[in-house]
């Protein structure tokens, strides 16, 4: 053979075919084989393309149903944000309440306080009979008065701690 020639000519390949009939037989069957592979590929592609499309229909489909189930999520949500809400602007209710009995309590004490001490010590003060006892009277409405706004005030402690327990609850 030449130098610089081909050795994987179509003539050299002909020759070689027509030399030896094994390999004449080799060459068939290699394009067969190659026949066959592309054959194959090209169903291989072609069920892939097939898979392809439906995967990206299945894919579709699931993003529309998973929007659809999220913005009913998001509406349950709401709900329940809404119900937590509530509870919050009644515990800022009955926290201004609180306050302001408080407030109220601190003032009848103090004053409760100051009359007693008058009473008792009176600092040179002297008292007819009629002024202690609207003094006293003075104590004894006081006194009334203080009772039932400390249970209030309980209560609305209460309440207060019950309201805030619920909302830990409504943690979504």
């Amino acid at each position: 053979m030449l130098a610089g020639c081909n050795m994987n000519s179509p003539e050299e390949l002909d020759r070689l075919t027509k030399e030896d009939p094994v390999f004449k037989q080799m060459i068939l069957q290699r394009g067969q084989a190659k026949a066959r592979a592309q054959l194959i590929r090209e169903d291989l592609l072609g069920r892939k393309k097939t898979m392809d499309a439906e995967i990206d229909k299945l894919r579709k489909e699931y993003d529309t149903y998973a929007k659809a189930q999220n913005l009913k999520i998001e509406k349950l949500r709401a709900v329940v944000d809404a119900n937590r809400d509530r509870l919050k602007i009644d515990i800022g209710a009955a926290a201004r309440q609180l306050s302001e009995k408080a407030v109220r309590l601190d003032g009848y004490q103090k004053t409760l306080a100051d009359i007693q001490k008058v009473l008792k010590g009176g600092k040179g003060i002297d008292f007819t009979p009629a002024d202690k006892k609207k003094w006293e009277e003075q104590l004894l409405i006081l006194s009334e008065k203080i009772k039932p706004l400390e249970e209030e005030i309980q209560d609305l402690k209460l309440r207060i701690h019950l309201k805030k327990q619920k909302t830990g609850f409504l943690n979504y």
